[in-house]
């Protein structure tokens, strides 16, 4: 049987990948030269959330989503370890029956911003009212309930924030940067203590030629 040689390093080789030796084919090309020397990371000075390309929440969070989509799209798997100032990577991809396997560092760069949705909240801005009218008892239970169901939804939509609270005598209204988030609050309610929901809207202006309204929930609760 004739002998089969690399034509580029000219090693004997029985089997050939796109006319090189295994070797050669998958010194070839670098899937770490894909992702980037350096990754800047925006940090809110005051939600403290970290924010990177559309991702936000800490910093692991956000390192791992944009991990996830270069994952998606390049490699087969990642393992990875972040320190202080850098992230330490080991990539595996496959190719036929092969798999290369290469490591990278790249430099963790932190920035300190004021996050758009804190600033919005700083100047008041919301989407919806939420008034809640209920006997005393329950208030300060509901009250928290709101701001708990807040927290939750602020891990996936940036306006879920209360940029403004106002304590009644049958109840209080929570002005909710987000109209969704505020909407989703209110059924909760409503399923939970069997309230009356009501619901109107009110014109709020033009952003961009489109017009804007404004939600006010009213959830009641008998006395």
């Amino acid at each position: 049987m004739r002998e089969k040689f690399c034509p580029k390093c000219g090693k004997r080789t029985e089997k050939f990948y796109e006319n090189l030796c295994a070797e050669c084919f998958l010194s070839s090309f670098s899937i770490s030269k894909l992702l980037p020397e350096k990754i800047v990371v925006r940090r809110c000075k005051s939600c403290e959330k970290f924010f990177l390309k559309n991702f936000f929440g800490s910093k692991e969070e956000v390192i791992e989503n944009f991990l996830k989509k270069f994952l998606e799209k390049h490699v087969d798997s990642i393992s990875y370890r972040i320190f202080e100032n850098h992230i330490e990577l080991n990539l595996k991809k496959k190719f036929y029956d092969l798999e290369k396997s290469e490591e990278k560092t790249i430099q963790l760069i932190e920035k300190r911003i004021l996050c758009k949705a804190c600033s919005m909240k700083s100047s008041g801005y919301f989407q919806a009212i939420l008034q809640v009218r209920a006997p005393s008892s329950l208030l300060e239970e509901i009250k928290e309930d709101v701001e708990k169901q807040i927290e939750d939804l602020s891990k996936y939509d940036k306006l879920a924030f209360i940029s403004k609270f106002q304590e009644l005598k049958n109840g209080f209204d929570i002005f909710i940067g987000s109209r969704n988030c505020a909407n989703q609050i209110a059924r909760n309610l409503k399923l939970k203590y069997k309230a009356k929901m009501k619901v109107s809207k009110k014109f709020a202006g033009l952003i961009k030629g489109k017009k804007v309204y404004r939600d006010t929930i009213l959830i009641s609760l008998k006395s």
